[in-house]
Formats: C-alpha cells, structure tokens, sequence
C-alpha cells in the first residue's frame, strides 16, 4: 500500500503506529505545532517514512492535529516508534566503506585518524542512532575509546575516537559545515557530543573557553 499523507483512506492511525520512528531534528526548524521532547539541544520528533518512491523516500513529522485527530496516545506513539527503530536498525561504519557503498567503488583510507558514520539502512534521518546508545557502547568497546560525535545532518552522525581528536576543533568543522554545506532544512545542531564507556552515556561537549578542548 502506498502511504499517502493527504490521504485519509492510507494515513489511519494502524498505518502511523505501524510506520512511525524517531527522528532527530533542530528544534528552531520545527514549525510551531510540532509534537516533539527535548534530547541534549536536540528536538526528538515523531516522523512517518514513506518509500513508495525508491528513489525520493519521504517522510512528515507528526504533529499535535495528526495525534489529536487519529486518536493516538502518547504511549502507543513511542512504543510504536521505539519498535520500528530496533526493527529497522541502525549502522556504524568506516567512513571509506561508507563512501565505497555509495560510490560503488572501494577506496583506501587516507585519513589521519579513523573516521566512521552512524546512520540508518536507508541514510534517511538517520542521526536518531544517537538514542540508541548500544550502537556506541558496542563501537566504544570495539575501539577501546570513547567517542567524540559530530552530527553531520539529520540523516547521520561522524562519530571519532575521543583521544585521537580536540572537541574544540570537531565544534569548529561542524559549524563550519552546517554554514557551507549542509542544507538549512537538514541541519541537526552546531555542537558536538561525547560518548564515554565509563558512563555510558552521551553528552553535549561544554568547553571551558573557545580555545580548550576539554569537557567541563
């Protein structure tokens, strides 16, 4: 069945509940009657995809008009959303096998530290791996490191072994691309955030001044 959002025979509270997953967004970009909470500086959000289209999948946020009018409580709608993200699943690779999956064609590593990208199968709002903390505690473990993670777009994080890297300088590259690249609409946050297996735990990177690169 195609899940058409302006269509009332398609979109019924069975297609969201059994469609529904947690996305991760900045909140200035949500429009005022966004359903969302709060993650770190994040704005967690409900959001519908839609891949009746392979090759443009979309996807719309849930609203508070959405849950009033289908008559779904707030309980079924994280329940909901938590299931189909474990069911879907999430990714952590090299950055070069990233790009290699992408391009079709494998490429050595040439960067000065190792490099990954956490993401769902589809690369489609895909930074919401950030809840899911397995995913870094298992990489952590991998690596024996902590993480410094850089959330790239709403759609996948950079994720770097904290010892190998200053958060000061990560906040820089982020901002930097945000500002470049990164489209207005896809932008997640200009922050960067640790992971640390002691913990286990992620927090938003706070620095003591511009030029220091440790966490208060």
């Amino acid at each position: 069945m195609t899940l058409d959002f302006n269509d009332d025979r398609t979109y019924t509270k069975d297609v969201v509940l059994k469609n529904v997953r947690y996305a991760l967004f900045d909140p200035k970009s949500l429009q005022d009657d966004a359903f969302f909470a709060k993650f770190l500086d994040m704005a967690v959000v409900f959001v519908l995809m839609d891949h009746s289209d392979p090759n443009r999948p979309r996807y719309k946020i849930v609203d508070a008009v959405d849950m009033v009018s289908l008559d779904i409580r707030l309980n079924e709608i994280m329940d909901a959303a938590n299931a189909n993200c474990k069911k879907v699943g999430y990714r952590i690779m090299p950055m070069e096998d990233a790009i290699s999956e992408i391009i079709g064609i494998e490429i050595p590593s040439d960067a000065p530290y190792p490099m990954y990208v956490g993401t769902n199968p589809e690369r489609i709002l895909g930074a919401s791996i950030l809840m899911y903390e397995t995913y870094l505690e298992d990489l952590a473990a991998q690596i024996e490191d902590d993480l410094c993670i850089a959330p790239s777009s709403i759609h996948e994080v950079l994720i770097f072994p904290l010892s190998l890297v200053q958060p000061s300088k990560i906040i820089e590259i982020v901002r930097d691309v945000n500002r470049t690249v990164v489209l207005p609409q896809e932008k997640l946050s200009d922050s960067a955030y640790i992971y640390r297996r002691s913990a286990h735990a992620i927090s938003q990177v706070t620095l003591k001044n511009p030029e220091d690169s440790t966490c208060e």
